[in-house]
């Protein structure tokens, strides 16, 4: 009898023998070098981070109105792996969050330890979930924001995303103050992975947001907004915009625009809607600018206000280029040169400037570079400077051409005069708080350089009063009050770079009362029709928004209106 043993059992002897030889080399190795990375496995199964979210601060109006707060909601989440029947539980939450069981099925199928089903949903909704029981599904608590007077100054206040971050306007630029930061339980879960109460081995508090007090006044916001929304309409206007603003502070009272959108549902808003035209559109001003030029000739005593410019009855050959105005003219003083809004006049005028001087007042009238209002987004204009200049540039310029302003530059160009000669930065936010009510950072108002003399300001608050009394700003005439402003009327440029004849920037800028400025109003309206002269469009709006602001300033009447001295 052969005792040797057949090659086939001692192949299959060898298989077994490398077998448990891997399988020991395995176990050594997952003892010795995994210990770890199994260790943190089983204690991640077993231990419990549970996020603990910080109350997002409140805005404010500056009389301490609520504009925009926080309230908890429920979200549905999902731990997949511990979903016994996932199509029971699929086809259950399908008919109450109105989402397909398909979309909910993928989702309960990944092999995670966390997912989203639907967040921040509706109270019913929520107490429907929670009645199912079901294995696996479980509510946890979200703070959601809630706006609510929805559009009213929704471009100042902006709106947060899912995850509570800023995604426009105040909520966007002081998200790091108004967003807090997160805290955290770390306890422990049982096999059945639920929460075992008195096993809290640490937590950490969330710090809420500070809240912020804004410069708006929701009165004053309301009344400009629907003054706003009845020329938007009534003129058939693309888009408008309007701010009020103190012209010694730089508080901007109200700043609103059109289209609007509902801050709370600012995800079905068209992206038109959401723009803050007065901030992110910049425009060629038209007659509005010529405060400039007339601020600059007077201060540098290059015109008297009674000096008399022939106006060429209405059209002025200058470089191979003819100027027109609106309506002839003949004689007129630079008085009636502003008052009546005459391009030649004003052109005439400006041509006694150099060009380094006239590009001088335009920037410290604050044109070419963002005024610093604490709102994101804002962009500079266009402002060219001489060695880029054309032979027609500066008396272009001079009437609002070759030059592109936001609405807010004007309110700030306008202050100027308002309040004696110095540029104000617009201020948006009074102050930073946290929930005790004590200031964490103030914001003070800030006057930048003298921009002209205050005998200069009082000099063009005069004329431009006569704009309101008897020039072409009549319609912004106010009862009881003096106003002073200026006209705008701006052709937009098409496509193939020429000036539009059926499109155009209508645009009011003025403050009340005359004698003692308590407001600046600035009034753009974009393509309005059929009417579309700043005088016709924007001055009325103005006129509205300038009286009530008074009344509810409690201003006393003027009675008799005052008339400044002729000079």
């Amino acid at each position: 009898m052969d005792n040797r043993i057949p090659p086939k059992v001692r192949l299959i002897f060898c298989f077994i023998f490398l077998s448990f030889a891997l399988l020991i080399f395995r176990l050594s190795l997952v003892q010795l070098c995994s210990q770890d990375t199994l260790s943190k496995i089983a204690l991640d199964q077993h231990n419990l981070i549970i996020k603990l979210l910080p109350k997002r601060g409140t805005i404010y109006d500056r009389n301490f109105k609520t504009l925009a707060f926080s309230i908890t909601v429920d979200s549905v989440v999902c731990e997949p792996r511990r979903v016994k029947d996932r199509a029971k539980a699929a086809r259950a939450l399908s008919s109450i969050l109105g989402i397909s069981q398909n979309s909910l099925l993928e989702k309960m199928s990944q092999d995670r330890g966390f997912c989203w089903i639907k967040r921040k949903v509706l109270p019913e909704e929520a107490a429907q979930v929670r009645r199912l029981k079901l294995p696996g599904i479980d509510l946890i608590k979200e703070p959601e924001r809630v706006y609510p007077n929805e559009e009213l100054a929704s471009h100042v206040i902006g709106f947060v995303g899912i995850d509570n971050n800023g995604l426009e306007g105040i909520e966007l630029g002081f998200d790091r103050f108004l967003k807090g930061s997160e805290g955290f339980r770390w306890t422990v879960r049982d096999s059945r992975q639920h929460e075992v109460p008195g096993y809290e081995i640490k937590e950490v508090l969330p710090n809420d947001g500070l809240d912020i007090v804004l410069t708006i006044d929701e009165i004053i916001q309301n009344i400009a907004e629907r003054e706003l929304e009845k020329a938007y309409k009534r003129f058939n206007a693309k888009g408008g915009c309007i701010i009020v603003m103190d012209p010694f502070t730089g508080d901007v009272l109200a700043l609103a625009n059109r289209p609007t959108f509902d801050l709370n549902s600012y995800k079905f808003a068209p992206l038109d809607a959401k723009r803050n035209r007065a901030i992110c559109d910049f425009f060629e001003p038209g007659s509005s600018f010529k405060i400039v030029a007339a601020s600059a000739v007077l201060e540098e005593k290059l015109v008297k206000l009674n000096e008399r410019f022939f106006c060429e009855q209405g059209a002025y050959k200058w470089h191979g280029h003819i100027y027109h105005d609106h309506r002839p003219h003949g004689w007129l003083t630079f008085r009636e040169v502003i008052e009546l809004s005459s391009n030649i006049g004003t052109m005439k005028a400006a041509s006694r400037l150099s060009n380094e001087l006239f590009y001088q007042y335009v920037k410290r009238f604050g044109f070419g570079r963002p005024t610093g209002i604490k709102l994101p987004g804002e962009v500079s204009g266009v402002a060219r400077p001489p060695r880029q200049w054309s032979k027609l540039s500066l008396t272009s310029q001079a009437m609002g051409q070759e030059i592109t302003v936001t609405a807010i530059q004007l309110a700030q160009a306008i202050s100027v005069i308002a309040n004696d000669g110095y540029l104000v930065t617009p201020r948006i936010v009074l102050a930073i708080q946290d929930r005790q009510g004590n200031t964490v950072e103030d914001f003070k108002p800030q006057l930048q350089d003298k921009v002209i003399s205050e005998e200069t300001a009082k000099v063009l608050r005069s004329v431009l009063k006569g704009v309101v009394e008897q020039g072409t700003g009549t319609s912004a005439d106010i009862k009881d009050y003096s106003a002073a402003g200026k006209t705008g009327t701006a052709q937009k440029i098409e496509p193939n770079g020429t000036y539009s004849h059926r499109k155009f920037f209508a645009s009011f800028i003025g403050f009340a009362p005359a004698e003692n400025p308590r407001v600046v109003i600035v009034v753009v309206l974009d393509e309005p029709r059929p009417f579309y002269y700043g005088g016709t469009v924007a001055a009325p709006v103005f006129r509205e928004v300038a009286g009530e602001v008074l009344r509810y300033y409690r201003v006393e009447p003027e009675g008799q209106k005052a008339l400044f001295a002729r000079k």
